[in-house]
């Protein structure tokens, strides 16, 4: 054997040695490299959270209250009866305030303070509910062409006008109004209310009814 195959059979086993560091290291940086593209880094940001989200710990607000009152204002049936109770309502007030000023008529005025004392009750009532409801009552006078009329006169054409005006017919419009909120009405505390007045309602009619036969009877 030559001496030069001595030294490379010595050399074999430090070359093989090497090529198994090699490639240990290749796998190592292999390895390393999956892990980095399956691990996201620490400081990678996180998208921004839907608007339609909200966080852990938070309350959505609700709704305000002028928001919660508007879906319970009453409309349709319930409006149309705040308006036309508010306005018969009004008319005979009016008139009878004006009864007590004009009329001589001794029966007259103990009809007329009688419909102050009960439709000033009844209007109370109905402006605050109409207010707690958010349908407030117009509270200024009237201008009514009928109660211009009865200011020009006196004596028994007044009492006739007044009875027309605020007698039976004033309170049998009344009746057919409570009498349809009670029965349709969808707003549980003004259908309450109008079945509440109606039997009050009913005796004024019952009055109103006796006065104008007196009256007629006496012209």
């Amino acid at each position: 054997m030559r001496p030069d195959d001595t030294r490379g059979d010595a050399h074999r086993p430090l070359a093989r040695a090497c090529v198994r560091c090699a490639i240990a290291a290749v796998r190592l940086v292999l390895a390393g490299g999956a892990l980095s593209i399956a691990t996201p880094h620490a400081d990678a940001q996180t998208p921004p959270a839907s608007s339609a989200q909200v966080a852990p710990g938070v309350v959505r607000p609700g709704p305000t209250r002028d928001e919660a009152d508007m879906t319970r204002r009453p409309t349709g049936i319930d409006a149309e009866f705040v308006d036309k109770a508010a306005m018969i309502g009004k008319t005979v007030v009016q008139a009878s305030q004006l009864a007590l000023d004009r009329s001589v008529n001794p029966q007259v005025k103990t009809f007329a303070q009688r419909m102050v004392d009960d439709h000033e009750r009844i209007a109370g009532t109905l402006r605050q509910l109409g207010a707690d409801k958010g349908v407030p009552v117009q509270t200024r006078m009237l201008v009514d062409p009928a109660l211009t009329a009865l200011r020009t006169r006196s004596g028994a054409a007044f009492d006739a006008g007044y009875v027309a005006l605020a007698g039976p017919r004033a309170h049998e419009a009344a009746i057919r109004v409570y009498e349809t909120e009670a029965r349709d009405g969808h707003d549980p505390q003004l259908r309450a209310f109008a079945t509440r007045t109606l039997p009050t309602l009913r005796a004024d009619l019952a009055a109103a009814r006796q006065l104008a036969r007196q009256i007629g009877s006496t012209r």
